[in-house]
């Protein structure tokens, strides 16, 4: 596991409440990353579409960030490595099984389609990615949230999804109530445009507990002295 699985992981973390009298309220924790494609200062990574991306960010020293490979191959791999990527995003057609044996490197599977077969979703979990990129539409819709969950199930891995500068606060919820962890803002966006992403996150109410109702069965009791019988005179 790498360093951008490790950041994932770790915004994932259930939120700790200071306990004992007299505790000081926790400011809000963004549970989720958000990162931006190109180079914006403030992002929690950034991704790199190009050769000009990549330069960005090893001159301007960026901690974490990742390059999106047209084939998945070990060399390729290597030389994002080389370059500093750590991460890589890929797409599953004409990708080489060699490509994913560099265990420094973490991977972004990326998919066009929230519906695939379940055997080949739980394949897909067994090759342990990172994370899981999918493309969703905006408002998202209920069939959306469905879909997310039945993948998220079957892959148990996070999954990421580009979005808006303007994404609502529900929609991060309903995102991230879905096993989204990972925001991505499109090209040209600012600074300003990520804190404020950052900031809806951070204000997100904690999860809600998972409904057990009917969870426990009903188990008939008898009256004492009942045999469960008529009696005739």
């Amino acid at each position: 596991m790498g360093k951008f699985a490790d950041a994932i992981r770790d915004r994932r973390k259930t939120r700790q409440r200071r306990l004992g009298f007299g505790a000081a309220a926790d400011e809000p924790q963004a549970s989720m990353l958000v990162g931006a494609i190109g180079i914006v200062e403030g992002a929690d990574f950034c991704l790199a579409l190009s050769d000009d991306d990549i330069a960005a960010a090893e001159s301007a020293n960026v901690d974490l960030w990742g390059t999106r490979l047209e084939a998945l191959t070990a060399e390729n791999v290597a030389g994002a490595k080389e370059r500093g990527a750590a991460f890589v995003s890929f797409e599953l057609d004409g990708a080489r099984a060699d490509g994913l044996l560099d265990e420094d490197v973490d991977y972004v599977v990326r998919l066009d389609d929230l519906r695939i077969e379940e055997a080949d979703a739980r394949a897909l979990g067994s090759l342990r990615p990172a994370e899981i990129a999918v493309e969703v539409e905006f408002p998202v819709g209920l069939g959306t949230i469905l879909n997310l969950r039945r993948l998220a199930m079957l892959v148990s891995a996070p999954m990421g999804v580009k979005c808006p500068t303007d994404i609502s606060a529900g929609d991060i919820e309903a995102l991230r109530d879905s096993g989204v962890a990972v925001l991505v803002l499109g090209p040209d966006v600012s600074a300003d445009d990520v804190a404020a992403v950052r900031q809806r996150v951070a204000d997100l109410p904690e999860r809600k507990p998972k409904r057990d109702e009917g969870a426990q069965p009903l188990i008939p009791t008898m009256r004492p002295g009942a045999d469960g019988g008529s009696d005739e005179d």
